[in-house]
């Protein structure tokens, strides 16, 4: 259970050389950008680089992953090369422009052919309503009546023309599409007295009609129906040949488009890693956070890869305590792993804090476990929480986490002798909830002892770590507040086992709780005079009130674990009431069947929401009573950059 340490790295030297560097820390995986100003803040040189921001290559990526899509080909899965391409920004600007200038002729040509098509299908569709009357396109080509205006637009929008035309000096009728519903378009055609062209102009603005530019002067040319519908197929025919175009494209250039998009992304994934670079009189200065057991590795890298560059490391511990964020990598054996994402849903650590992952695998399955304990139940919840992985109802990382919590429950179900809360069918190993109510409060209370006692001395070692002896020696929670906790346990101890002469007979218990309390009360003076000007940022009474406050969270968070054993004997009511009305109906008609149901029923609430209140009840004894007394959280995660692109880039 550790947090990793860093080490700061800086490469400072000729752009190849470090663009170089960069491609080899990419197949390592291991390697965090940050400014360069980080490691040369304190240098006189530090405040002259040339800094840059932004990633050129992503715009050209974008451009060649769109080329791809529109081909309808899978985008390539590029390969890690063994050398930084030597092909330069302009080069790469100019081919990818040539590419995109054809892909947008072709995108041109298609939506005027899409338009043409559309002018030639709504004629055809006039032309049938005309000759339906007995009269011909050219017949109205010089109507002395009025004007006549097509178009296209949404079911939504022709039913307000309706409406309109039926308080204005306009006749709109459908063409097509009047029965589809208003997503879809409808065609009109609407006819109108030449007077009224500026009216019906803000009229077929306000519907945001589509219209088709044609005169009645060219009706003539749309009268013969044969050679429209030709027509149309000739443009459909053409318009279907220029949208195959991007993909006979790709497929004959394969080769060489996927050369350039590999080059692209092999520069697009060196400028992610270098986008933090700093530039000075022609050499270029690439720093960042590495693992400190993989710095070795990194540095004899760069000496292979970089012969004129050199290499500059800073140890992490010195970087914090100037005042630097470091990030956070955590490094767990698997299997307790599984139960980081435990602690980020609450904060990751930041970096000079300790790891709890280790303590909170193994308490989050003792508390889960001491409270769900059952044979059958643990079972279940573990075939449950396979079937919501399964359907992605629940994320891989929590149902990792459930289903060892269900492997605890049936371990502790053999200990309770529990089985579908039944204690009849097997023998308990340790102790039964409901018959040994008496071992079993104690024991909830003990563990509740043991592990705010180890979240003190979390506490104590954080502040150590930080050289902050105030708090290590004289606080509530620290060493004279664990030292008060443990004699007013020994004292608790003494009064319920009848031993009340050891308890108060002596007098020395009290004598030291009572300088203790006053070594709380005093410690910002005590750590101002003694330990170099060191004391709490907080006013006297304000110090007073948290003193107290602090004992009293010493009461209430070990009696908060009593919640252990009364879970633990609410698992066995729960079953038992289930039991008890499977029993009441079994002797009515169909009461057989009615008994299975409520027992099936009974069983997977009791699994289901008493499954899900005590994974509650063990993040708050997790969050609350354990973190509370030592965790801060903050910590940014290590992301260091990789070959592959990921999806928050």
């Amino acid at each position: 259970m550790a947090v990793v340490g860093m080490a700061g790295v800086s490469f400072v030297g000729p752009r190849e050389e470090v663009e170089n560097i960069a491609l080899a820390l990419l197949k390592m995986e291991n390697f965090e950008p940050m400014a360069p100003e980080v490691m040369m803040d304190s240098h006189p040189l530090g405040s002259r680089f040339q800094t840059f921001r932004g990633n050129p290559y992503d715009a050209l990526l974008e451009k060649l992953g769109g080329l791809w899509t529109k081909s309808g080909m899978p985008v390539p899965q590029c390969r890690i090369v063994d050398r930084v391409p030597s092909i330069s920004l302009s080069e790469l600007e100019r081919k990818i422009d040539e590419v995109t200038k054809t892909l947008s002729e072709w995108s041109v040509k298609v939506e005027e052919l899409r338009s043409e098509y559309e002018t030639w299908r709504v004629m055809l569709e006039f032309g049938d309503a005309v000759r339906e009357t007995g009269r011909s396109l050219s017949d109205l080509a010089f109507t002395p009546y009025g004007s006549i205006s097509m178009g296209t637009l949404t079911g939504e929008n022709w039913r307000r023309l309706k409406e309109t035309s039926l308080a204005a000096p306009i006749l709109a009728m459908p063409l097509s599409g009047e029965d589809e519903d208003g997503s879809d378009k409808v065609t009109v055609v609407v006819f109108y007295g030449s007077d009224y062209r500026e009216e019906i102009q803000k009229i077929f603005a306000s519907v945001h009609i589509h219209l088709i530019p044609v005169e009645p002067k060219d009706y003539a040319r749309y009268d013969n129906r044969d050679a429209v519908c030709y027509r149309m197929e000739a443009i459909e025919a053409e318009r279907e040949s220029y949208r195959d175009m991007p993909g006979r494209y790709a497929a004959e250039n394969r080769f060489e488009l996927e050369k350039l998009y590999e080059a692209v992304y092999t520069k697009q994934r060196i400028a992610s890693l270098c986008q933090l670079r700093g530039e000075l009189s022609g050499m270029t200065v690439l720093a960042g956070w590495t693992p400190q057991d993989s710095f070795d590795a990194v540095r004899a890298m760069a000496e292979e890869k970089a012969p004129h560059t050199l290499v500059l490391a800073e140890n992490g511990d010195v970087l914090e305590r100037e005042g630097h964020e470091l990030p956070t990598l955590l490094h767990n054996l698997p299997l307790v792993r599984r139960f980081q994402e435990i602690v980020r849903l609450y904060s990751l650590p930041s970096y000079s804090e300790i790891d709890p992952t280790f303590v909170v695998a193994v308490s989050f399955c003792l508390f889960f476990g001491f409270m769900f304990g059952d044979v059958g139940h643990g079972a279940a919840l573990i075939l449950g929480t396979y079937f919501l992985e399964k359907k992605g109802i629940m994320g891989r990382a929590i149902a990792s986490v459930m289903k060892i919590a269900g492997v605890v429950s049936v371990l502790f179900g053999f200990l309770y002798g529990s089985v579908f809360g039944s204690e009849e069918l097997i023998h308990p190993i340790w102790l039964s909830p409901m018959k040994d109510v008496n071992k079993i409060l104690p024991v909830s209370i003990g563990i509740g002892i043991v592990f705010l006692t180890l979240g003190i001395c979390f506490k104590i070692w954080n502040a150590a770590r930080k050289r902050e002896w105030g708090e290590v020696f004289l606080s509530p929670e620290g060493g004279a507040g664990l030292l008060f906790y443990w004699l007013a346990v020994g004292q608790a101890l003494a009064v319920t086992g009848g031993n009340l002469e050891m308890a108060l007979g002596t007098g020395v218990f009290s004598a030291v709780m009572g300088l203790l309390f006053l070594v709380m009360i005093f410690g910002n003076g005590i750590a101002k005079l003694f330990l170099q000007g060191e004391s709490v940022d907080e006013g006297g009474v304000v110090h007073v009130f948290s003193v107290f406050h602090a004992m009293l969270n010493f009461v209430s968070n070990t009696a908060s674990f009593v919640r252990l054993a009364a879970f633990a004997l609410n698992h066995v009511g729960l079953s038992g009431a289930v039991f008890m009305l499977g029993r009441m109906v079994e002797n009515a008609p169909g009461g057989k069947l009615y008994h299975a149901f409520i027992l099936l029923l009974g069983h997977l609430v009791i699994i289901g929401l008493e499954g899900m209140i005590v994974f509650i009840q063990t993040l708050r004894l997790e969050y609350y009573e354990f973190f509370g007394k030592f965790y801060r959280g903050g910590g940014r995660e290590f992301a260091p950059v990789s070959w592959k692109k990921t999806a928050k880039e």
